[in-house]
C-alpha cells in the first residue's frame, strides 16, 4: 500500500544516514588506536572496533541508551510521512532547490545510505574474518 512504501522509504533513509555514520565511527576509533592517540590500551587488546563489545560494555550501553532516547524524542516529535526531513533547507543551510534539484538530492541520499549500510556490513565482516583491525588492512 502507499502509506507502507512512505514508512519504508522513511525507514530506509534513515538507516542510510545512521550507516553514513557508523562507517565512520567505525574507522576513526581504529585510526586513533592505531596512533596511539589515546593510549596504549584504547580498544585493547586487538585494536578492532568490535572490541568495545568486551572492553567496556558500560559505555557501550550508555551510548546505546543516549542514541536510544534521542531517537524516540525524534519519533514522538514527528509524524508519519515528514520524518525524513532533516530541515536542512528550512534552516537555510543551502539555497531552495527546485523540486527537480529536490528529487536529484534525495535519490543521491538514498543511494548513499544504501552504499553505506553495505560498507558498514563489510567492515564488521571482515574483521570478524580476519581478527585484523580494518585500518590496518586499508593501509596495506
Amino acid at each position: 500500500s502507499p502509506e507502507e512504501l512512505v514508512r519504508y522509504r522513511e525507514v530506509e533513509i534513515m538507516h542510510g544516514r545512521f550507516s553514513q555514520l557508523a562507517v565512520l565511527g567505525f574507522l576513526l576509533p581504529e585510526k586513533y588506536a592505531a596512533e596511539g592517540t589515546f593510549g596504549d590500551d584504547f580498544l585493547a587488546p586487538s585494536g578492532t572496533a568490535l572490541e568495545v563489545f568486551n572492553s567496556n560494555p558500560v559505555w557501550l550501553a550508555l551510548t546505546l541508551g543516549v542514541i536510544s532516547v534521542l531517537e524516540v524524542v525524534r519519533l514522538l516529535e514527528t509524524e508519519p510521512g515528514t520524518r525524513t526531513n532533516a530541515k536542512i533547507i528550512e534552516n537555510g543551510l543551502y539555497g531552495d532547490p527546485g523540486p527537480e534539484k529536490l528529487a536529484e538530492y534525495s535519490l543521491k541520499e538514498l543511494q548513499n545510505g544504501r552504499l553505506a549500510m553495505l560498507a558498514f556490513a563489510g567492515e564488521v565482516a571482515q574483521e570478524l574474518v580476519n581478527s585484523t583491525p580494518l585500518w590496518e588492512n586499508l593501509q596495506a
